[in-house]
């Protein structure tokens, strides 16, 4: 059997270990390559299992460049990861197992986008059409086929699949939905019409048309690929290759359950400003974060986010690590 290790270069704490991981793989004489480039996936062909090493945000990224349905199984040294399958620990006492193929395989869908006629990289998670400026509103009108749904004004709309249904939805009012859902969420972002949010067929072809704004308008990928947009209209529908995760009986838990996991390993701040639990939920439903990143997901202002930030260090609930590409900038995660 032979193993890809994809890798996320900006997750400092992923990165110190990794020898451990590459140690354990030699030791057990498994053939294995890693990647080498942060910004492409090498070649992979003849590769039966990519392992994606990091936090959820590998996850995302390691299927946002791969075009084949080569299974991923994600491995993270952080507990209660949402796409992770297992920790580190888990795939050395788990490696037999892996290698003689007693897995399962579970198929969720992932999203393309193209605007006008230009394609953009598929998502696992969604795509958020906004402006590129927090505290402005953008207006559109919604067609699903060739029906249209409605026109909103509002901070923007999500178009997530199954599996992006617990992150950024989910905590903008839209409901849960269990990854072999054959659906597409449709969460409008603070709408001025009241609009609610509308479930798909999984089949549908949904067109975003009429698009304006004061701003900037932007196309957010996985909640950090930004896109500027410079067309007419975005077209959204289901990619041909599905997402292969590599399941394991032994530790699955289902959506609800990791949810469950986590709220009850994050206590509840009552005396919190709303702009810190607001931050809070965004870490435990999108994994770690940039200030940047904190901003363009919640639409608060700099101020406030930073305020925010700085509660939550001092009830030492989250912890702020420098990035490898650019030591100015910050990730925030979770305190484990």
């Amino acid at each position: 059997m032979k193993f890809y290790v994809s890798i996320d270069y900006s997750d400092s704490e992923s990165k110190k270990s990794l020898p451990s991981l590459l140690k354990f793989l030699k030791d057990k004489k498994a053939e294995f390559f890693v990647e080498k480039n942060e910004k492409k996936i090498g070649k992979l062909k003849g590769v039966d299992i990519i392992i994606a090493f990091g936090s959820s945000f590998n996850v995302l990224r390691t299927f946002r460049n791969i075009k084949s349905a080569i299974p991923v199984l994600g491995v993270s040294i952080y507990e209660n990861e949402f796409l992770p399958e297992i920790t580190l620990e888990d795939f050395k006492r788990l490696f037999s197992t892996i290698k003689n193929g007693e897995y399962d395989i579970e198929r969720r869908n992932r999203l393309e986008a193209f605007v006008d006629d230009k394609p953009l990289p598929p998502v696992l998670n969604e795509f958020v059409i906004c402006a590129n400026q927090t505290a402005s509103v953008i207006s559109y009108s919604l067609y699903i086929d060739s029906d249209k749904m409605f026109n909103d004004e509002g901070d923007g709309l999500i178009v997530s699949t199954a599996t992006g249904s617990t992150g950024y939805s989910s905590s903008s009012g839209g409901p849960v939905i269990l990854n072999d859902a054959d659906v597409i969420e449709l969460t409008p972002l603070s709408s001025m019409q009241r609009n609610r949010p509308i479930i798909a067929n999984g089949s549908s072809l949904i067109t975003i048309k009429n698009i304006n704004s004061k701003r900037g308008i932007e196309i957010v990928c996985d909640g950090r690929f930004r896109y500027p947009f410079k067309g007419k209209q975005i077209t959204i529908k289901k990619y041909d290759i599905p997402a292969n995760f590599i399941t394991i009986n032994e530790i699955k838990k289902t959506p609800l359950e990791k949810i469950k996991s986590r709220e009850i390993s994050i206590p509840y701040i009552d005396d919190a400003p709303p702009s810190a639990k607001f931050i809070l939920k965004l870490l435990e439903y999108e994994g770690p974060l940039t200030q940047k990143d904190i901003i363009s997901l919640s639409s608060l202002q700099i101020r406030t986010v930073r305020h925010g930030i700085s509660y939550l260090k001092k009830k030492d609930l989250i912890e702020e690590n420098k990035t490898l590409r650019d030591a100015r900038f910050s990730i925030y995660r979770l305190k484990s």
